[in-house]
Parts: C-alpha cells; sequence; structure tokens
C-alpha cells in the first residue's frame, strides 16, 4: 500500500531538493578552463586524442540539436577525446549530468537495446560494431568507434575498464523506490524532467511498464516529491476531474498514450496512461497500489 512509502516520500524529498554541486567549464572547448580533472585512465588503452571540454551552453558546438535532450536533464559538462586499441580507436563522451538520476534518465533515452551486465555500473549497452554505452553514478558515457570495429566481447572488455576508471555509484537512482513494484514489467524504469507524456504540465515523473492479471503492459508514473505540489497544480487548472473512492483524479485524453489520470495521496501524485476509457483508467489507478 502506498502508505507504507511516506517515509521514502519524506526521505526523497530532502534528497530531491538539496543542491547539486557540481563544477562547470566556462573555458572554450580543448581548454579545460583549469577545473575539470584529466580524462580517466582506462586500462588497455591509449589517449590519443586531445581533451575536450563543453558545457550546456557550448554543446551544440560538438553535437547540434541532440544537445537539446542533454540541456533537458541537465547535463553539466561533457569531457571528449580519442581513445586507441590495437587497429580500433574511439571517441569517448563523458556527460556529466549532475546526479545519477539524470545521468540514468538521459541513458534510458538513448540506448537502443537490452541492457548487459558491466561490473562496477549502473547499466551499459553494446551496438556492435560501432557504439557502446555506460552509466555509473552521474557519469552517463557514450563511446564511438572512429576506426575499425567494436565486437560485442570488445565493446563490453571497454565498458567494464571504462566502468572501473569512473567514480559513481553502481545501483540504480534510489527515487525509482517510488515506482510500486507489484505489476512493473522489470527494465522498463525511466525518467523524464520536462513534459513527460507531451503534457506540459507534467515534470519529474518516474516511469515504467506494468502488467497485471494477465492484460497487456500500460504505464505508471510517479511525480518526484519536490514536484508533487506543483505538478497537482498545473494538471487542476487544465485536466478535467472527476471523483473516484473519495478521492479527485484529474484526466485528459493524449494522442497515443489514451486516458492519462492523475490521483494524489499523501505527500505524493501517481499516474497511469494508456487507458482505452475513463473507466479503465480509474481501475488501473486503483490497482497501481494494491
Amino acid at each position: 500500500m502506498f502508505l507504507t512509502k511516506t517515509g521514502r516520500f519524506l526521505y526523497l524529498a530532502v534528497l530531491c531538493l538539496s543542491p547539486c554541486l557540481v563544477s562547470c567549464s566556462g573555458g572554450e572547448p580543448g581548454a579545460g578552463g583549469g577545473a575539470e580533472p584529466d580524462f580517466p585512465v582506462v586500462e588497455g588503452w591509449s589517449q590519443v586524442g586531445e581533451l575536450l571540454t563543453y558545457d550546456a551552453d557550448n554543446l551544440w558546438e560538438y553535437i547540434n540539436g541532440a544537445a537539446e535532450l542533454f540541456v533537458e536533464f541537465g547535463v553539466q559538462t561533457c569531457r571528449v577525446t580519442d581513445l586507441s586499441h590495437g587497429d580500433v580507436t574511439v571517441t569517448v563522451d563523458l556527460y556529466d549530468m549532475g546526479n545519477p538520476l539524470n545521468a540514468f534518465g538521459v541513458y534510458e533515452r538513448e540506448k537502443p537495446g537490452d541492457d548487459v551486465v558491466v561490473p562496477n555500473a549502473v547499466a551499459g549497452v553494446v551496438s556492435a560494431p560501432y557504439q557502446a554505452l555506460l552509466v555509473k553514478g552521474s557519469t552517463y558515457a557514450k563511446v564511438n568507434t572512429l576506426e575499425g570495429e567494436l565486437t560485442e566481447a570488445s565493446g563490453l572488455e571497454l565498458l567494464r575498464a571504462l566502468a572501473a576508471a569512473l567514480p559513481g555509484t553502481t545501483s540504480p537512482p534510489q527515487e525509482f523506490d517510488l515506482l510500486p513494484e507489484a505489476g512493473k514489467v522489470a527494465g522498463t524504469d525511466g525518467y523524464k524532467p520536462l513534459a513527460f507524456l507531451g503534457q506540459a504540465g507534467l515534470s519529474d515523473c518516474l516511469y515504467a511498464e506494468y502488467s497485471k492479471g494477465g492484460e497487456a503492459s500500460w504505464q505508471g508514473f510517479v511525480v518526484l516529491p519536490s514536484a508533487a505540489a506543483t505538478v497537482w497544480s498545473e494538471v487542476s487548472g487544465a485536466w478535467d476531474s472527476v471523483e473516484h473512492n473519495g478521492e479527485t483524479v484529474f484526466f485528459t485524453e493524449v494522442p497515443y498514450s489514451g486516458f492519462v489520470g492523475l490521483v494524489r495521496r499523501g505527500e505524493g501524485v501517481f499516474g497511469v496512461a494508456e487507458a482505452e476509457d475513463q473507466a479503465q483508467m480509474l481501475a488501473r489507478l486503483e490497482g497501481f497500489f494494491e
């Protein structure tokens, strides 16, 4: 039941309100500004390129329009260099995303396939022959081949060496504990800081796929405690409402996401999406806490 999660909401509310004290380079790309540490030494690989450093203001110079996603997720800096091993040369981008939740969120948005087990990391994926991705702590790492090819095996070995060289936690962000466990589909956790489901009023949403009683999967989500009051106020002025079991439910119909409903319990705001109609939405909301 939700009430058993009250302690976690209080703890995570403090966590989410705490400022992230992360240095941000103001120097020109390549200069490092004197503030960024050297690129970590990756065992078995030699640094063959200069170290370039970007921040939220100039990241577009490096990845053009793709920078918008990283800025949305709170990128602090991006360190870039080339590494070489044998006949393979890769470019490695180390994005400091400010906190583990942002790093995991952008990783989940960009990963092209299923995770692989990488020791000393939260998650990783190898897309042979050209790319490998990794998340550890607040760092999201992207590896792209310049010369030669990465195999599944060599890509995994590189991710293992890279993970060993990076600081940070190796467990998924604690905020995901706010999502109810019953019926959650493993490996579907994600985070969207802005405009979840394309709705301007839905910010700081943790989400996952759920399936109960053999039904087709649907999406459930929780608003971070630090944003719950704001989100509830936003939707209350823009969405329709219905009383259900003594609670106010705000709802709207979203293209490609069906009926979306929100309910507030204690300090938490919970929601479901992808319902075919209002009745199914209300049933899923009720079952979300079972």
